[in-house]
């Protein structure tokens, strides 16, 4: 015993060397394994004197790991000897020890550990082996046995025979046994849960009386002299009532004790606690009616002094459970029509309860009854539905909580708001810091804005008359007292003089909060000079119409004058919300442009909610038509100008590229590209403003870059961090422009608003921009502000941006992260489908490059597998994204670029790892099928329309179909050529030799490698035919097939060329002569048989293939594979 002393002394001593502490720890964990460690630990926890309070914690662990050993239910070979000679040692242990002074110097822990190792014990014996545990452990206690209805002079012992420590214990076990048994947040196995229902039905049926007796004798004989033992009681009662036979505590002796203890300071809010589990358990309806009725719980609540926050935050929660409980009867259509209104009836009676704990003070004890509070006006929505007159009672509910509601929207008037000194604008989203109070007045605000617009619905001119008027006055209040910044309440009480903060803000909220609920029921919107319905309805244009004129109210109450912290960011907010007003008073713009661009707005003194601001006045400047920019731009960068300058902060760069305040920043920067953008502004004043704003940019960078050499800045994350600033800032300004307008034919061009000295303007920063890149493309963070900058000239400047993009491409290629590839490869998909064919010599560039790069990620993680799930995401995704790209070079009618003599040698290259890799991966059923899109993209280009006459992105064996089916032919004029003028832009001849070589290259490709991929990959284990995702291969693949058919037909090329004037030419071979296919010929007679497939069925799926229409085949090919996998 002295080394299991010694050993558990070291172990948990800090100042114990390493490897001492390791060995005590070792031989602790022998311990516990060896057979008879659990004898000698039960011995030294019983020793008398006691041992370390930290050895004995340790002898009971033992125990218990013993007892766990045995099994579920203790039926391991020699588990009934051990757990018997545990269970005596422990019972004597208790009895004689527990029973005095020793108990109550014994530590909490102890006594709580020595509890649930005679639970767990119990639970093992119990009922086979230790068929009389609970009368044994009330027996302890001093508690005579009686199983029998509990009746008020059955407690049948006196207070000299009834210890209270072993009561304690009693309680304490009882509870440990509720713990393990009926705890729903303790998982438990199959096993586990079968034990302990055969526990709970063997107690009932023998000891749950004793259980009640016991409690009752408890309650009746200590509640006087110990609280603790009786609240200990209470809480137990609460907690087996679940499961037990309620009439063993809901009777006249149980309850007169309760409601006694009710009005017992100490002990009243265990005693409604209780209550509450007892009208909460779960019963058939007309038996919770007669529980509510006998216990008469609504008249007890209306007697009980609930002034104290605590315990009316517990009758709150009573009341609720009662309110939830009433709702449910009055709205079973099982229960009859008499239990119905007399559930409806109580619960009218309980209203004005629900209503005053609603009215505290406390947010606890209001929102205790949110869930009753939500039933309720859950009902009677369906009443009014419904077409149900409501009762008085209920009307008057309605009137009385709605005032109330509102009242508590409103913060309180000792809320803390940091001061203006202290409010740091670095929060990520630019918002103050939401600390737990904050986080919960918003939930608050939620529920309660929950239930005002339930009444909106159930009672409309009732919304109007307390929401809409409490808004309107207090706007009416600020317009002629103004508004106070620095003090809570009203001046001359509520309503009157100059305007709290607080009501301020709640003025404002509700008006958000009347705007929000139009939108939402009525689907009503602003719209040019008159107001839009939707839906017709006449009250409609009446609705709009008053929350037009609630926002002119609020703009000229003057209301965002106030300086407060919660004032001008909503205010903002609403006006961005409901922008559709400013279409109808469009004279409101600059008032409201002035109040954002103030002291109030932009330069707002709470610094903290300034990024806030910034980022609604971008969405105000959104919502400007272009000519009304344009008369504000010199004010507008005037303004903010004050507000741009670029200070790099490492620490400030959070996780998902983060950049905190600067973040707020680019708002600003894109709202003065927006200002400037107006076509009607005139050019001088647009230059001398843009200039004015990007000549800080530039200098700022060229001073960065100037004043070390690119290794030292490769080294300074600060500079690096400025650097990358300053070209998202001239990204940002630029994004303000619009997108270029591309000609949906075969041009694309700068749009005509963009002058040429704003040309002139954005490729001297596109200039500088990649030369940054170039000399600092292994930093993460310079390529990341490259690529976003320039991808915004792309998008602007059109064509005139496209000999950039092979300079960023292969800077950016050259040491990016497979995360920023993906982003790379989504702006050459967007770049070669906005720009064709002007891109087609850039894309050719790339080409290589670009697949190097994406095969080189691939190739290393095939080499040394994925490090984490993580990566293998990134991998999957990146996989996709190349795909895509490809898919995007087809569909854009670029796949001549393949074609260009630096790239023709290189496409079986190209297209091998695509039909033997990716499309043969079914871990990824999305790239399986892009991957065999692709290919079937391929095939038609160079198998079926090689000289270019159609369009790739529609040219689909469906479509071919319905041009075979057409009525007239397309006239000459519309022929769609895009791919001829590509291969124009590329030097390349469709119809050269070279290409028909190359094409006659891909051809023997597709015969050697991709069909046997089209029937190798749906058949290889793990691929399920039932799959969604699968059948979505399936019909790829079956596509690619009648695809690559069609290509074996004769003369195809020239079919493709003539169906410009005579479509019907142009289509599958359905119902043709197949012997003259190459395809098919091969696939019948040599594909299909070296595959296995008997000759007739070879012969079979090649006429169904060629007779079949696309949904027709696929069935047939699913049916074909499923035949195959059972041959």
């Amino acid at each position: 015993m002295e080394q299991i002393e010694e050993a558990v002394r070291c172990a948990l001593d800090p100042e114990s060397p390493h490897d001492v502490k390791a060995q005590a720890t070792q031989y602790c964990d022998q311990v516990k394994q060896s057979p008879e460690g659990w004898q000698v630990c039960l011995q030294l926890f019983t020793k008398v004197p006691e041992r370390r309070s930290e050895t004995r914690l340790f002898a009971l662990q033992v125990v218990e790991a013993m007892i766990a050993d045995t099994g579920v239910r203790g039926s391991a070979n020699g588990a009934a000897d051990k757990l018997e000679t545990t269970r005596k040692v422990l019972l004597e242990f208790v009895s004689t020890q527990y029973n005095g002074d020793r108990y109550r110097s014994e530590p909490g822990f102890i006594k709580n550990t020595l509890a649930h190792t005679i639970t767990v014990l119990g639970l093992a014996m119990y009922p086979a082996q230790w068929p009389t545990f609970v009368k044994d452990m009330i027996g302890l206690a001093g508690i005579p046995d009686a199983t029998g209805p509990v009746s008020e002079d059955g407690a049948g012992v006196g207070t000299g025979s009834l210890q209270p420590q072993l009561a304690d214990f009693l309680i304490k076990v009882l509870s440990s046994l509720d713990e393990e048994m009926v705890n729903r947040a303790v998982p438990r196995g199959a096993e586990e849960l079968a034990r302990n229902t055969e526990i709970k039905d063997a107690m009932r049926v023998a000891d749950v009386g004793r259980m009640a007796n016991a409690w009752y004798t408890v309650l009746s004989q200590l509640a006087g002299t110990h609280a603790e033992l009786a609240r200990g009681v209470l809480q137990l009662m609460g907690a087996y009532v679940s499961w037990i036979d309620i009439n063993l505590v809901v009777n006249q002796p149980f309850m007169r004790i309760l409601f006694e203890l009710l009005r017992v300071p100490a002990l009243r809010c265990a005693a409604c606690h209780c209550l509450t589990s007892i009208v909460g358990k779960g019963m058939r309806p007309m038996e919770k009616l007669c529980l509510l009725q006998f216990l008469g719980v609504v008249d007890a609540m209306a007697q009980l002094d609930a002034s104290d926050a605590e315990f009316a935050e517990e009758v709150g929660r009573l009341a609720n459970v009662t309110g939830i409980e009433l709702t449910s009867i009055w709205t079973d259509k099982a229960a009859s029509g008499e239990a119905q209104a007399a559930a409806c009836a109580m619960l009218e009676q309980l209203l004005p309860l629900l209503l005053s704990f609603l009215s505290h003070s406390q947010s606890e004890v209001s929102s205790a009854v949110f869930p009753a509070i939500n039933d309720v006006l859950g009902v009677l929505k369906k009443l009014q539905r419904e077409g149900v007159a409501l009762s008085a009672v209920q009307q008057q509910f309605l009137t009385q909580i709605l005032p109330v509601l509102v009242e508590k929207l409103q913060y309180r008037d000792d809320y803390a708001w940091p001061a203006p000194s202290d409010a740091a604008a670095g929060d990520s989203d630019g918002s103050l810091d939401e600390d737990d109070d904050e986080a919960m007045f918003s939930e608050l605000r939620h529920s309660l804005r929950v239930f005002i617009d339930a009444i909106g619905q159930i009672a409309p001119e009732l919304y109007d008359s307390v929401v809409l008027a409490t808004a309107q006055d207090i706007f009416r209040q600020c317009s002629q007292y103004g508004v106070s910044a620095e003090r809570a309440g009203d001046e001359g009480g509520r309503g009157r003089g100059q305007l709290g903060w607080v009501r301020a803000e709640l003025g404002i909220y509700l008006t958000q909060a009347f705007g929000e609920r139009l939108s939402s029921s009525k689907g009503l919107r602003f719209g040019g000079t008159r107001f839009a319905q939707p839906n017709g309805a006449g009250s409609g244009t009446l609705a709009i119409a008053t929350l037009k004129d609630l926002l002119t109210m609020m703009i000229q109450s003057g209301i965002v004058g106030s300086s407060h912290p919660a004032i001008a960011p909503m205010y903002f907010e609403n006006l961005v919300r409901f922008g559709g007003y400013f279409e109808v008073e469009r004279d409101a713009a600059a008032p409201v442009l002035q109040s954002f661009l103030g002291a109030t707005g932009v330069h707002h003194q709470y610094r903290s909610v300034r990024p806030r601001i910034w980022y609604f006045l971008h969405r105000f400047v959104k919502l400007l038509p272009a000519p009304a920019l344009a008369t504000y731009s010199s004010d507008f960068v005037s303004a903010v100008a004050g507000l741009l300058k670029i200070s790099a902060d490492p620490t400030s760069i959070g996780a998902g590229s983060n950049y905190g305040l600067f973040d707020s920043q680019l708002c600003l920067f894109e709202a003065c590209g927006m200002v400037l953008a107006p076509p009607s502004l005139e050019d001088s004043t647009r230059m001398a403003l843009l200039q004015y704003l990007f000549d800080p940019l530039f200098t700022g960078a060229q001073h960065t870059m100037n004043a070390q050499s690119p290794d030292q800045l490769l080294q300074d994350q600060r500079a690096l961090l400025q650097i990358h600033h300053y070209l998202t800032a001239i990204g940002s300004i630029v994004k303000g422009f619009p997108d270029v307008r591309a000609d949906k034919a075969v041009s694309a061009s700068a749009p005509e608003q963009l002058s040429a000295s704003t040309m002139q303007v954005f490729l001297k920063a596109a200039d500088m921009c990649v030369a940054i890149l170039e000399a600092l493309c292994t930093s993460h963070l310079v390529r990341e502000a490259a690529r976003f900058t320039l991808s915004r000239m792309l998008s602007v400047l059109g064509a005139e941006a496209l000999p950039y993009l092979p300079r960023l491409i292969d800077s950016l290629v050259s040491s990016c992260a497979v995360e920023e590839l993906l982003d790379l490869l989504g702006l050459l998909g967007l770049a070669v489908f906005k720009f064709k064919p002007y891109v087609a010599p850039t894309a050719s560039e790339l080409l290589l490059p670009v697949i190097s790069k994406v095969y080189g990620f691939l190739d290393q993680v095939a080499q040394t597998g994925a490090t984490g799930t993580d990566e293998a995401v990134l991998l999957q995704d990146l996989r996709k994204a190349y795909l895509t790209w490809i898919a995007a070079i087809f569909n854009s009618d670029l796949d001549s670029i393949f074609l260009a003599p630096r790239n023709a040698q290189h496409l079986v290259t190209i297209f091998q790892p695509i039909a033997t890799q990716l499309a043969a991966d079914h871990s990824s059923p999305q790239s399986q099928r892009l991957a065999f899109g692709v290919i079937t993209k391929a095939i038609q280009a160079w198998l079926v329309d090689p000289l270019g006459y159609h369009t790739l992105a529609t040219l689909t064996p469906a479509a071919l179909a319905a041009i075979n089916s057409s009525a007239s032919a397309s006239s000459e004029s519309s022929r769609p050529r895009l791919r001829q003028a590509a291969a124009q832009a590329l030097g390349v001849s469709l119809g050269s030799d070279s290409a028909r070589e190359t094409r006659e290259q891909f051809r023997q490709f597709v015969v050697s490698s991709v069909l046997p991929a089209c029937f190798a990959a749906p058949t290889q284990t793990g691929f399920d035919l039932a799959d969604a995702q699968a059948s979505l291969v399936v019909a790829e693949i079956a596509g690619l097939l009648q695809m690559m058919l069609l290509s074996g037909a004769p003369d195809v090329a020239d079919s493709a060329a003539t169906a410009m004037s005579a479509p019907q030419m142009l289509s599958p071979p359905i119902g043709g002569d197949l012997n003259q296919n190459q395809c098919a010929s091969y696939m019948s007679t040599g594909l299909l048989p070296e595959l296995g497939c008997p000759a007739n069925m070879a012969t079979e799926f090649v006429q169904a293939l060629g007779s079949l229409d696309q949904k027709q085949f696929k069935k047939y090919f699913v049916a074909f594979l499923n035949n195959s996998a059972r041959s």
